[in-house]
């Protein structure tokens, strides 16, 4: 039977009132948290103010952890907001916030970062939990006092300069032309270096998997250590590692020595099963032996060998690319594509992970933060655990270091697994499993563009014969 013109119009006023009314509660809810949240007082200290703002916006319902998510049994919004609060601690977990606040502990930069942009864009919280939380805002008032905090503590903790009118804030630093080194101990670790004695089988040196000829990197799927054995990931760059606070996709070492220590005694990479027969073959060469000692006169020991690797790192970088001449103030340094490639990558989100000096380096992330990353693959491998492997914390599955983006048109295959063999591949699969945007030709055109502007100089010269004897 055909609907009435009579029932017809019943049902259209019945939409209209709902519909009406939905209207004008959603315009009451904003009307009223406007009234309700107001800026916290200028009588408060710095502290202060953060907290209320970080209280009133509910920050740690999504980003502290289960502990601070007590909504998740409400009726109806409950289950939203679980899930966004799973999905929010992946994106970022703000507990470090938490940690400066009770012990003065510095703040990652990442994380600061990550703020910085969902502050400044007022982007967070999402509709979804400003609907019933209504003081949970960022209005203008809040905004300024926080990014302030950020800026500030950027400043002191990290060494960032203080955004200006002519200098605006960018998540990117420039790379400096130097390092303060020692040049003596940086000559021997550039010599160990590049000696295969340091593997059992005296076929391997550092330079093998992190070539400088090839942007400190071997550019295989998987590197080969001694006696031939296939190693678990593609590798990573040692250019630029030196600016990182942690090292390996799993980050397992916090400082280069402690690196090179556990590469040394590796008994796939090196085939090692300790220093003994490191120290015994580079003290079978007289010559090299008295030249280590004018260094070190301790000599050849563990200590000493990884602290000279260590040293070799700081001019192991590289400078002058393009890039970092624009954010110098060189506009024409980079052309109209990569401009626009260097504006797609801050709105996308992906100088949120990429960012700083290394343009990566700093923070673990979990691959496949908006879609699972893994599913794509046939099974899932040990070295595919990530971080886990080494805290055994379930949170930390499938979390990885980010890598420095510097030269990264240079290191190809990428990601740990190998799995995106040129940066068209992989950054295509970063907007689609990090970002949840399937973006277009053009536009993958124009980060490339942006990330082939990151190729910067190596200005060491190579070994002479009488070195690499």
């Amino acid at each position: 039977m055909k609907p009435t013109y009579t029932k017809v119009k019943k049902w259209l006023n019945i939409l209209w009132k709902i519909t009406g009314t939905a209207i004008i509660l959603v315009g009451l809810g904003f009307f009223v948290s406007r009234v309700i949240n107001i800026v916290p007082s200028a009588e408060l200290s710095k502290e202060e103010q953060i907290i209320t703002i970080l209280e009133q916006g509910g920050c740690f319902v999504c980003h502290g952890g289960p502990d601070y998510c007590t909504h998740i049994n409400w009726p109806v919004f409950g289950a939203i907001i679980s899930k966004n609060a799973e999905k929010g601690i992946r994106f970022a977990n703000a507990t470090s916030i938490l940690e400066h606040f009770n012990d003065s502990r510095p703040i990652d930069q990442t994380l600061l970062i990550k703020s910085q942009k969902v502050v400044s864009e007022r982007s967070m919280p999402p509709m979804s939990f400003r609907i019933i939380h209504w003081k949970s805002g960022i209005t203008k008032d809040k905004q300024k006092i926080f990014l302030r905090w950020i800026y500030e503590l950027m400043a002191t903790d990290h060494g960032w300069p203080l955004p200006a009118k002519d200098r605006p804030f960018e998540p990117i630093m420039p790379l400096p032309d130097s390092l303060p080194a020692d040049f003596a101990k940086v000559n021997l670790g550039r010599i160990l270096y590049h000696d295969p004695r340091l593997s059992a089988d005296s076929t391997v040196s550092c330079a093998t998997c992190h070539n400088p000829g090839s942007a400190g990197v071997d550019n295989l799927d998987y590197s080969v250590g001694a006696y031939g054995q296939p190693g678990m990931f593609s590798t990573l760059t040692t250019y630029n590692a030196v600016f990182h606070p942690f090292f390996s996709w799993e980050g397992n070492a916090s400082t280069l020595a402690l690196q090179s220590a556990m590469t040394l005694v590796d008994p796939v990479i090196m085939g090692n099963e300790s220093f003994e027969p490191v120290i015994d073959r580079l003290m079978a060469d007289v010559p090299f032996t008295l030249l280590f000692i004018e260094t070190y006169p301790d000599g050849l020991n563990a200590d000493n060998i990884t602290d000279a690797l260590a040293q070799y790192h700081k001019v192991l970088i590289t400078p002058d690319a393009p890039f970092d001449k624009y954010l110098q103030g060189d506009s024409e340094a980079i052309g109209p594509d990569a401009k626009k490639g260097y504006q797609l990558f801050k709105r996308l989100g992906c100088a949120s992970c990429h960012n700083s000096i290394g343009v990566g380096g700093n923070s673990f992330e979990y691959m496949g933060l908006s879609n699972n990353f893994f599913s794509i693959r046939d099974r899932i491998r040990l070295p595919d655990l990530g971080r886990y492997r080494i805290t055994a914390r379930p949170e930390d599955i499938h979390k990885f270091k980010v890598p420095g983006l510097r030269n990264i048109e240079l290191t190809h295959p990428y990601f740990h697994n190998a799995s995106a063999p040129d940066l068209e591949t992989a950054v295509e699969a970063m907007a689609y499993h990090q970002r949840d945007k399937l973006i277009n030709k053009d536009k993958v055109h124009q980060i490339v563009s942006f990330l082939r502007t990151l190729t910067g100089t190596f200005r060491e010269k190579p070994l002479t014969d009488s070195e690499r004897q």
